[in-house]
């Protein structure tokens, strides 16, 4: 990519978008280029957040492990989007992983070379502010959805619980008066094997549910304090 390709890629970017061209030529040159082929990990959670990324080509997700270790995709990210610019000035580790979805190509810019630019062009510090701002407020929208979610779901979770726990005991029932009346209450062990199932099954869609509410808590927590 020659300079003049990254200076008006980077103009396009709504952090260095009111950079003068002066300050984009300084700013491309500390710009390293990097590919990373498909489905490649580029970063993990907890990694130390050493570098911005800012998406040249490709496209990537972002992944949140939840309690049960498993990789849920918080948002997936295109051309221009920037990733990590927060944990490069608080220096925490990185809150979520990043994976090519297909070949991606970034440029980076270093966390220390990144301070530097802070220092030399502090209109790169408003528009860190603005957009710290605009991430605040869809922030807020997916906190208050996923909070709606959360309850939906646990309102669902307490209804099949008590219809587990009604067919478990229409389930009991019929296999005492199954047992007690003999031969002729073939029909009540019938009945007492498919009231089992339904409590089985039951069951089992309520930890089903249970599993997505706590994906939900997770993507929450994650949306919150993501890096």
């Amino acid at each position: 990519m020659s300079g003049l390709d990254k200076i008006q890629f980077l103009r396009q970017v709504p952090l260095f978008r009111s950079l003068s061209d002066k300050a984009l030529l300084d700013l491309s040159a500390i710009t390293i280029e990097q590919t990373h082929p498909p489905k490649s990990l580029v970063f993990k959670e907890g990694d130390k957040g050493d570098a911005l990324y800012i998406v040249k080509t490709g496209k990537v997700n972002i992944l949140k492990r939840n309690s049960s270790g498993v990789d849920s995709i918080l948002v997936t990210l295109g051309k221009g989007a920037l990733i990590g610019d927060m944990a490069i000035i608080d220096e925490q580790p990185r809150s979520a992983s990043v994976a090519t979805i297909q070949e991606t190509t970034f440029l980076i810019i270093t966390k220390d070379d990144f301070r530097t630019l802070l220092g030399e062009m502090p209109e790169i510090s408003f528009q860190i502010l603005k957009l710290t701002t605009e991430r605040l407020r869809v922030t807020n929208t997916h906190l208050k959805e996923l909070e709606t979610s959360t309850k939906q779901m646990e309102d669902v979770i307490r209804v099949i619980t008590k219809i587990a726990r009604k067919s478990n005991l229409l389930s009991l029932n019929a296999s005492i008066e199954a047992a007690r009346v003999g031969e002729a209450g073939r029909a009540f062990s019938v009945v007492a094997a498919a009231m089992k199932r339904l409590a089985e099954d039951s069951a089992q869609e309520a930890s089903k549910i249970d599993a997505l509410l706590q994906d939900l808590q997770t993507k929450t927590k994650a949306i919150a304090g993501m890096n």
